[in-house]
């Protein structure tokens, strides 16, 4: 059965998952630097679980993990188009979420270590064209 969820909602459940994953991690890196306490274990539990329920109601309730994950060749033209976009704008924030975070951690290593600078130079080059090397590998005309 396909849960109906008004697309105020959906937002709302983006931003609650997303919190809750956020909130682990900053859990887990005041307890890992810090010293676990409990307070801390049961918050980080508590997001844990926030973060499993919402992900089944978002994500598998909805049956949107399902529509992102299906091939091609058995969605219609309008599904077609909503995941090539949905995916073209995700894999865009996600490098360069990535690539920031791997900048923060170069930053933060307390040297200057033009070494990470050079693989975050690397990265960011490599996310911009593989997309058009893909298409040049593999598509017989363009």
């Amino acid at each position: 059965m396909k849960l109906k969820m008004s697309k105020s909602t959906r937002r709302i459940a983006v931003i609650v998952n997303y919190g809750c994953i956020l909130m682990i991690l900053v859990f887990f890196g005041i307890g890992k630097y810090e010293g676990w306490s409990a307070p801390l274990v049961a918050g980080a539990i508590a997001a844990a679980i926030v973060a499993v329920v919402s992900f089944i109601l978002l994500h598998m309730g909805t049956r949107l993990w399902k529509l992102v994950h299906t091939k091609v060749d058995k969605l219609d033209e309008r599904e077609v188009q909503i995941t090539h976009e949905s995916l073209r704008n995700s894999y865009a924030i996600f490098t360069v979420i990535s690539l920031l975070v791997l900048m923060c951690i170069a930053l933060l290593a307390g040297r200057d270590d033009s070494f990470l600078m050079f693989i975050f130079a690397s990265l960011l080059y490599l996310a911009h064209t593989l997309p058009s090397s893909i298409i040049a590998w593999t598509e017989r005309e363009i």
